[in-house]
């Protein structure tokens, strides 16, 4: 079966986080006045990677987490696409799970809890899209190289709006670029997250474009260059979130509000099972 390799340290996954942090990003969160977008999005990631390395042990008294996962961080904004990572891994864009778990940039309290900090919010200029799936495209190529026992890369791009660096014929060319990538067990996922302006309600997972507002070019686009989620990854889904998904639901989500993108990110990364 296509899309059943187990994620393990001779056999790791990838997942690359494209994240838009154009000027826009400023904008306040649909329906949480006092949360930018640039600040939900960096707090959610920071959560979603924190979840797979406490997913990567298999034993939780280890001391660190096993390198199951190779993972990347980009922000696009202006007219540059750069990775997000700082501290010991300031400029290199692919970092393995041990890597990551001795790189946190510092600890915040809240919710009566510590979290860790990978990712700083940030947001201005432009909306270079092309640029950022164009450099995915160069990390999952390198990668998948060195890695045809693996399952295949999977990016996440979330984004509040269109391309300002190509028009939407351009954005399906890197897209199409990107998904015929592949390992032997099977082509490259793109997953497409928009961010809710507050007025329209979300669209979760679906499988046919009649669930999408109409006349709604933006979201069309990014339903059509969404890849359709495997049937493996979508029972791994259903366990780890309890998210009922059709068979041929794309990885996007429209309008998503907080709890959507974490549902979202829960999703796009289901590859390790929680029952392990």
């Amino acid at each position: 079966m296509p899309y059943s390799q187990s994620i393990d340290r001779s056999t790791p996954g990838c997942v690359i986080f494209l994240l838009d942090q154009s000027d826009s990003m400023n904008l306040p969160v649909g329906g949480h006045s006092n949360l930018s977008r640039a600040e939900l999005l960096a707090d959610i990631v920071n959560d979603t990677i924190a979840m797979i390395l406490r997913r990567c042990r298999k034993v939780h008294t280890e001391p660190t987490p096993r390198a199951y996962y190779d993972l990347a961080v980009l922000g696009y904004c202006g007219k540059e696409v750069r990775s997000l990572l700082g501290g010991p891994l300031a400029g290199q864009w692919l970092a393995s799970i041990p890597e990551l778990f001795g790189s946190v940039l510092r600890h915040e309290e809240r919710d009566g809890r510590s979290r860790p900090v990978w990712v700083e919010p940030f947001a201005s200029g432009q909306t270079p899209m092309c640029q950022a799936l164009n450099q995915a495209g160069r990390l999952a190529n390198g990668w998948v190289s060195g890695h045809q026992r693996s399952h295949p890369p999977i990016i996440i791009n979330i984004t509040d709006g269109m391309a300002t660096d190509g028009d939407g014929d351009e954005v399906r060319t890197w897209a199409d670029r990107l998904r015929s990538l592949h390992t032997r067990d099977g082509s490259l996922l793109l997953f497409n997250v928009s961010l809710s302006d507050g007025l329209s309600a979300p669209v979760r997972f679906p499988a046919s474009p009649a669930a999408l507002p109409a006349d709604d070019d933006f979201t069309r686009l990014l339903f059509d260059t969404s890849s359709e989620i495997p049937v493996e990854m979508r029972k791994r889904a259903e366990y780890n979130s309890n998210v009922s998904l059709s068979a041929g639901s794309r990885g996007f989500v429209a309008n998503a509000a907080p709890d959507d993108l974490v549902l979202a990110l829960r999703v796009g990364t289901s590859l390790t099972d929680d029952r392990r």
